[in-house]
């Protein structure tokens, strides 16, 4: 059964010269499979166009999918490299996300995960990046 939930993904991009932090609360679904947790939600971007946004989130991996004003299809596992092509209005990346770190935690009608990486853009190593997603469910009050 989908619950409706309040979805917030932090992510820090760890650079030369400074870290670029972003975070995203959002209003969602959730929804569970077994050991798999399924999430869906938008976001607008600075011109209101909007990016539909799932993650898959399972203790081995994380795939995120992003259609709209950004439109890309991220998976990571816990380990490995993977490649995503990332389209933007601007062009077209390709990335290259080697995965050091996934943890999830469930506890008190929440759920956390925590995702460590290396971020290759084009070939070129861009940055280390951490990605925390935590899942609260809405209750009523």
């Amino acid at each position: 059964m989908k619950k409706n939930v309040v979805i917030t993904v932090r992510g820090l991009q760890h650079q030369a010269e400074d870290d670029e932090p972003v975070e995203v609360i959002s209003a969602g679904t959730y929804l569970r499979k077994d050991d798999t947790h399924y999430l869906s939600y938008e976001e607008a971007d600075e011109d209101g166009k909007i990016t539909k946004n799932r993650i898959k989130i399972t203790p081995e991996s994380i795939e995120m999918t992003k259609q709209g004003g950004i439109t890309t299809q991220m998976l990571f596992v816990r380990g490995q490299k993977q490649y995503a092509c990332y389209a933007t209005p601007f062009g077209d990346l390709t990335l290259g996300m080697t995965t050091k770190h996934i943890k999830v935690t469930e506890e008190n009608m929440q759920i956390s995960a925590a995702l460590r990486y290396d971020l290759e853009v084009n070939g070129t190593h861009m940055s280390e990046c951490e990605l925390d997603i935590e899942v609260k469910e809405c209750v009523a009050g």
